[in-house]
């Protein structure tokens, strides 16, 4: 749980466009989770975080 916390100060600090490249990086398998609002965004990388971290369990 910390490191969601962690993450999700780190991309609050980010720029939108700083957003949608850490998804296209991270993320390829779901490229447009970098696209709409900065707080869906981050939403949405959040929830992608925890499936990782539930799958893992």
């Amino acid at each position: 749980m910390e490191q969601l916390l962690k993450l999700k100060d780190k991309l609050e600090k980010m720029t939108s466009a700083e957003l949608y490249e850490y998804v296209k990086e991270n993320y390829p398998e779901n490229p447009d989770a970098g696209l709409g609002k900065k707080k869906l965004v981050i939403r949405r990388i959040l929830n992608l975080e925890r499936e990782k971290m539930n799958k893992c369990e």
